[in-house]
């Protein structure tokens, strides 16, 4: 099964890069506009955090589909834990917080 769901893993990663780069993209719009100090590079810090996350993701899909006893130290819970789910929570919490920061006057709008 993980044969099968691992290049998905990858294309999904890159999708939230994507995301994150358009991201980026308008809340720098909207910030020079809006003369608000320049929150957008945040993005960036994600961008190279999930980047980090998606290497992380195809060097641990190689052990997936041919596993060898050289490899080990990629299949422990410490190089998961260190080189991909913590970039990535980080990468996910800057984007929240910095998105929030910028587009939060939606909901305010909204409400009043």
């Amino acid at each position: 099964m993980s044969v099968l769901v691992t290049p998905l893993g990858v294309v999904g990663l890159i999708a939230v890069v994507y995301l994150v780069y358009i991201f980026a993209n308008l809340s720098q719009r909207l910030g020079a506009v809006t003369k608000m100090p320049p929150y957008f590079r945040s993005f960036y810090v994600a961008m190279v955090l999930l980047s980090i996350s998606t290497l992380a993701r195809i060097i641990r899909s190689n052990p997936t589909l041919a596993t060898q006893s050289s490899t080990g130290w990629l299949n422990s819970p410490t190089f998961d834990l260190a080189v991909y789910h913590a970039p990535f929570v980080v990468a996910v919490a800057i984007s929240v917080g910095v998105a929030w920061r910028y587009w939060s006057w939606l909901f305010k709008e909204k409400l009043t």
